[in-house]
């Protein structure tokens, strides 16, 4: 009951936790604006967006979407929050001027893991709970497609100008902790291609790169899977995006993109 208790905590803290909205510090050495670029997503995005400002420093300005701490990443979440992510609310609740919105060249975005994890049924509040004790999914599959559906449509709305990348769901592996069923996100992110493949929005893989750098058969540290992978750094799929949207002169390739590559070629598979 103890460490029951002890993994709850945690993925609590792993689902709600996440930096506020912060923006990026503008590059005073070029006549030229960098791209703004919003990434939203759950903590597996707050973790890597930091080494994506480190990477593209002096080439993009890019900004993780603001959590409260008592918030879960979930696609419901996400629509309902969707003006405070694109910072037209304040980390206060109250609106921003719209003289004072800002802009994005690019949004990156992900609902999924949020989506998928199981939680005690019948409570408002949420609480994770293990599959073999009578933990239900979030977000059954057909209100996740209607919520993605909703999502997309509101981001083209009200960001008309900006390019639109969704990032698949990184892979659920074996868990000690049962919160999460091993290999549902495949299902889920075949019907989120279909959602963004009618909406003509742009797909980054980040299952399949993850899939192929990752221990898929052992359960990361901690208990707290599907948010540890191995101690690999996963931004550089993002980066790829960025400089591809931007025509930026690329970085160098990295050992974890040659992994990738390699294990690819070597696993003849695609997903």
């Amino acid at each position: 009951m103890t460490r029951l208790i002890h993994i709850s905590t945690l993925l609590f803290f792993v689902f709600m936790a996440g930096p506020v909205f912060a923006q990026a510090d503008t590059n005073s050495r070029s006549s030229k604006p960098l791209p703004r670029v919003l990434v939203i997503g759950d903590s597996v995005y707050s973790q890597h967006t930091r080494e994506l400002g480190k990477v593209l420093q002096d080439k993009a300005q890019v900004v993780y979407a603001m959590w409260n701490p008592d918030e879960i990443a979930d696609s419901t979440t996400t629509i309902a929050l969707l003006d405070r992510h694109l910072g037209r609310i304040d980390r206060n609740g109250k609106p921003v001027a719209e003289k004072d919105w800002p802009t994005w060249d690019l949004i990156h975005f992900n609902c999924g893991l949020g989506d998928l994890i199981h939680r005690a049924p019948g409570m408002k509040q949420f609480r994770v709970l293990p599959i073999h004790v009578g933990g239900v999914r979030n977000t059954p599959q057909a209100q996740y497609v209607k919520n993605l559906d909703t999502l997309v449509k509101a981001l083209k709305t009200k960001t008309p100008n900006s390019r639109l990348v969704w990032g698949s769901t990184t892979p659920i592996r074996a868990s000690s902790s049962k919160v999460f069923e091993k290999g549902s996100e495949i299902k889920y992110n075949a019907a989120a291609a279909k959602v963004m493949a009618a909406h003509e929005v742009a797909i980054n893989d980040m299952h399949t790169f993850v899939k192929h750098i990752i221990n898929m058969d052992k359960p990361a540290g901690f208990g707290a899977d599907p948010f540890h992978f191995d101690k690999k750094p996963i931004h550089m799929p993002i980066v790829r995006v960025i400089e591809n949207a931007f025509s930026l002169n690329p970085v160098p390739e990295t050992e974890e993109e040659n992994t990738n590559k390699q294990n690819t070629a070597t696993s003849g598979v695609r997903s």
